[in-house]
């Protein structure tokens, strides 16, 4: 291949996710791994040997080396994000910054600021936009008016800098306003710390101004990994499970037939009681149609096309500032709803 067409790239974070990171640009034809950094040099080396690289113990090594990818990828502990952001974009480097964007809203505005000062590519890392079942619902026209999402599974005991808000059910955040697309009118949330210093289980109430309400679970203290999604429209009702990347859909549309022969046998006599229909011979249900990709694939090759054609990105700045900002409010929230609970006692 022309070496004028392959991009080069490096990974910020030599974890679990820099780890699935580096693989996948290391298996791309079209690009070229040229560093991993890390404080932790010897896991740096590691990961780096393992997919033929340079290892560094921080980006500013990167840079002394003479090595300027062309995009990058920060997949570290979130308070680092605006620090190595600044580093990578300031230099022109698009940026793919694993979720949440930032600890809080002004350092992710800061980044947001810079990129467009810039004139970088930033992606923001919300993967599930790219689970099949996602990519599926966006092909209906969907009005959401109430969301319900179940985000729980076992402690695994990485992101423990964060509590569960930004840790899982920020994911969801991302998913609903991606659907509902308006602004939030109003937050109500409880939260438990249970073995850490931030909340392990948590539940938000999201009103947005449309009037669509979200019902937001997440934990990290399941005895099971579940992740299902449950939305209302007025012209469908879905059901997702985005472990399984299996889903289904009953549309208005399909139904109306059945829903009218209801009516006439129950207005008629026929039947007597609702009871005893057959409600699954009388719904028609459709199973998404899902092509088995890996999510953080596509989401890769995504910011991949965005830094190589100017294109904007799948999740974008903007978007990483709505979900930092919202489950900053539920985060208040919870402390709110704590120190009115301690009150009491």
């Amino acid at each position: 291949m022309n070496s004028d067409t392959v991009l080069s790239v490096a990974v910020a974070g030599a974890g679990r996710m820099g780890r699935h990171h580096a693989r996948i640009y290391a298996g791309e034809p079209d690009c070229r791994l040229v560093g991993v950094c890390d404080p932790d040099l010897p896991r740096a080396r590691a990961l780096a040997g393992e997919f033929h690289c340079p290892a560094f113990a921080s980006v500013d090594d990167l840079f002394a080396a003479g090595i300027l990818p062309r995009a990058a990828t920060i997949a570290t502990p979130t308070i680092y994000h605006r620090e190595l952001a600044e580093k990578f974009l300031e230099r022109s480097v698009g940026v793919l910054i694993e979720k949440p964007l930032a600890p809080s809203l002004p350092d992710a505005q800061a980044i947001v600021d810079l990129a467009r000062r810039y004139n970088c590519v930033l992606q923001v890392g919300h993967s599930e936009r790219f689970n099949p079942v996602v990519v599926e619902l966006n092909k209906y026209r969907l009005e959401p008016r109430f969301v319900e999402v179940h985000r729980i599974s076992p402690m695994t005991f990485r992101s423990i800098d964060v509590g569960v808000v930004l840790d899982l059910m920020i994911h969801d955040i991302d998913i609903v306003h991606h659907f509902v697309r308006a602004p939030v009118q109003s937050v109500a949330a409880v939260g438990v710390c249970v073995i850490g210093q931030f909340e392990d289980i948590a539940n938000a109430r999201i009103v947005f101004a449309n009037g669509c309400v979200a019902n937001l679970t997440a934990s990290r203290l399941a005895l099971k990994t579940e992740r299902r999604m449950r939305l209302f429209s007025p012209n469908a009702y879905v059901s997702v499970d985005y472990h399984k990347k299996a889903g289904v859909v009953i549309r208005k549309t399909a139904n109306e037939q059945q829903l009218e022969m209801v009516r006439r046998k129950v207005a008629s006599g026929e039947v007597a009681e609702l009871t005893d229909l057959n409600y699954s011979q009388l719904v028609q249900y459709e199973p998404l149609s899902v092509q088995d990709r890996e999510p953080l694939l596509v989401e890769i090759k995504s910011f991949l096309h965005a830094v190589r054609t100017g294109a904007v990105p799948e999740v974008t700045g903007a978007d990483g500032c709505f979900s930092v900002d919202v489950a900053a409010r539920i985060t208040a929230s919870i402390a709110a709803h704590e120190r009115k609970t301690r009150s009491f006692v």
